[in-house]
C-alpha cells in the first residue's frame, strides 16, 4: 500500500513538473523613453515545458491606461497561436505614438493576456509598460531597440561619494571625503541573461589615536647653574604621554564576475554568486601626539650622573608606510530593488589574502620610530553594503564595509553618508 501511494505521489508530481508555463521574454514592466519618432516595441512570450499548442489573445486595459486606443497600435491582430514549429514562441508587436511619450512624468499601459493551459483552464496575466517623458525632441534623439533598453536596465554607472564615519574615534562625522565609483553591468549575457560583472573603486580614510600604545617619558630640566649636587640642584621633572595617531588612506580596486542564482531576473530582488579580486593599496602615517602629564620644581635625589634635558625632550617623528595586498573571495550579492522607495546592496564574502603589515614602536632611546613587517596568508571576511533612498529625489546614501583579516588586527569599519549620481547617461551611445 506504501509503494502505491509512493507511486501516486511520483506520477502526480511527475506530472506537475511537467506543466507548461506561459512567460515573457521581455521584462515587465518596461520602460519607454528616448522617442521622437513612433515607438516600436517587440514583447517576446513563450512556453515553457510545452506539451500542446497554446492560443493567446490580449489587448490594452483601458480602464486603467492613461493612453486611449488612439495613442497606440497593435500591429498583430490578436489572437496569436504558440505552436511546436515556431519553438513555442511569439512576439506581441506594439507602436506608441511619439506624440504621446509627453512631458509628463509617467503614464502606464497595461497589456491583458489571456490563454489557456494544456488542460484548457482559462489563465490571465498581464504586463506593464511604464511610459517616460520624452527628450528634447531633436531629429537626432537616441534609439534603443528592445534587446538595448533591456541591456540598459542592468548596465548604470555610479558614483557614491560623502562624508566618511571614524568608528574608533567617538563616531566623528565628517571625517573627510569617500566614497566609491561603481559600474554595474550583471545579468547581460549567456543563456537567461544570468552572467555579467560589476567592477569598481573604492577610498576610505581614517584617523585613529591608539590609547593602549600610549609611551609615557619623563623629563628634566636643570634650574640652578654650577655643579650638580645631588638632592640640593633645582630641576624642573615633567611627565609627558605621547598618544600614538594612525592615520590611513585606503584604495580599493575590484572586479566580481556574477551568476545569477535565481533563474528569471526580478524587479524586486535578485542574488548572485560571485567571485570578487581585489587590490588595496592602504598608505599609514604614525606619528605621536603629546600631552603634559604633571610638572613640577624639585631638587629630589637623582644620583650622581643625572641626564638632563631641554624642551619636550626626545620628540619621535612621522612614518609613513605604504602596503599592497590582494584579497580573493567568494560573496553572494543580494540587490534589492523597492521601487520608488529605496535600493539595497549587501555583499557578504569570504576569502584569502596575503596580507603584508607593518607597525612601528619607538627605539629604546625614544628618539626614532622602528619598523616590523609581517607577511602571510591570512583568512578574511568582507561585508559591503549599501543602500540609497529614493523620496527624496537627492538619492542619499549610507554605504561601506566591515573587513576582517582573522589573527592581525581588529576589524576595520569604513562607512560614508552621502549621494548618489548616476553618469551612465555619459557614456550612451
Amino acid at each position: 500500500m506504501k509503494t502505491f501511494i509512493l507511486f501516486v505521489l511520483f506520477i502526480g508530481l511527475s506530472l506537475l513538473s511537467q506543466a507548461q508555463v506561459f512567460k515573457f521574454n521581455t521584462p515587465s514592466p518596461l520602460n519607454v523613453q528616448k522617442a521622437s519618432a513612433d515607438k516600436n516595441i517587440s514583447i517576446g512570450v513563450s512556453l515553457a515545458k510545452a506539451t500542446k499548442d497554446c492560443t493567446v489573445s490580449f489587448k490594452v486595459d483601458t480602464t486603467s491606461s492613461a493612453l486611449s486606443g488612439e495613442d497606440y497600435v497593435i500591429s498583430i491582430k490578436s489572437p496569436i497561436i504558440l505552436t511546436a514549429a515556431n519553438k513555442y514562441k511569439g512576439i506581441i508587436q506594439l507602436a506608441i505614438k511619439a506624440e504621446k511619450i509627453t512631458n509628463l512624468p509617467r503614464k502606464i499601459l497595461k497589456i491583458n493576456v489571456d490563454y489557456k493551459d494544456e488542460k484548457g483552464a482559462a489563465k490571465d496575466t498581464e504586463f506593464v509598460i511604464n511610459v517616460f517623458a520624452k527628450n528634447d525632441g531633436s531629429a537626432d534623439a537616441l534609439q534603443y531597440t528592445v534587446q538595448e533598453e533591456q541591456i540598459n536596465r542592468h548596465l548604470s554607472f555610479e558614483v557614491f561619494t560623502g562624508g566618511t564615519f571614524d568608528f574608533t574615534n567617538n563616531l566623528k562625522f565628517p571625517q573627510t571625503l569617500g566614497g566609491e565609483l561603481v559600474i554595474n553591468a550583471t545579468d547581460i549575457f549567456g543563456k537567461d541573461k544570468r552572467f555579467g560583472f560589476f567592477l569598481g573603486v573604492s577610498n576610505f580614510q581614517n584617523f585613529t589615536v591608539d590609547s593602549s600604545n600610549a609611551n609615557l617619558r619623563v623629563q628634566r630640566i636643570r634650574l640652578d647653574t654650577g655643579v650638580y649636587l645631588n638632592g640640593k640642584t633645582q630641576y624642573k621633572e615633567n611627565t609627558f604621554i605621547d598618544h600614538k595617531k594612525l592615520s590611513s588612506n585606503q584604495w580599493s580596486y575590484y572586479i566580481n564576475p556574477t551568476f545569477r542564482i535565481n533563474k528569471t531576473r526580478s524587479d524586486f530582488v535578485n542574488l548572485y554568486l560571485s567571485f570578487r579580486a581585489e587590490i588595496i593599496t592602504t598608505s599609514t602615517q604614525t606619528q605621536f601626539l603629546t600631552d603634559t602629564v604633571s610638572s613640577e620644581t624639585t631638587n629630589r635625589p637623582l644620583g650622581n650622573s643625572p641626564i638632563f634635558q631641554s624642551g619636550k625632550g626626545f620628540l619621535l617623528q612621522k612614518a609613513t608606510d605604504v602596503e599592497t595586498n590582494g584579497f580573493y573571495s567568494l560573496g553572494l550579492p543580494v540587490f534589492l530593488t523597492s521601487q520608488d522607495k529605496f535600493n539595497l546592496y549587501i555583499d557578504p564574502n569570504l576569502g584569502i589574502t596575503s596580507y603584508t603589515y607593518g607597525s612601528y614602536i619607538p627605539n629604546a632611546t625614544n628618539t626614532s620610530l622602528q619598523k616590523f613587517t609581517t607577511l602571510k596568508v591570512h583568512p578574511f571576511g568582507l561585508f559591503k553594503f549599501r543602500v540609497t533612498e529614493q523620496y527624496s529625489g537627492l538619492n542619499i546614501t549610507i554605504g561601506g564595509e566591515i573587513r576582517d583579516v582573522f589573527g592581525t588586527y581588529h576589524p576595520s569599519i569604513n562607512a560614508y553618508l552621502g549621494i548618489k549620481a548616476n553618469i551612465g547617461k555619459w557614456f550612451s551611445k
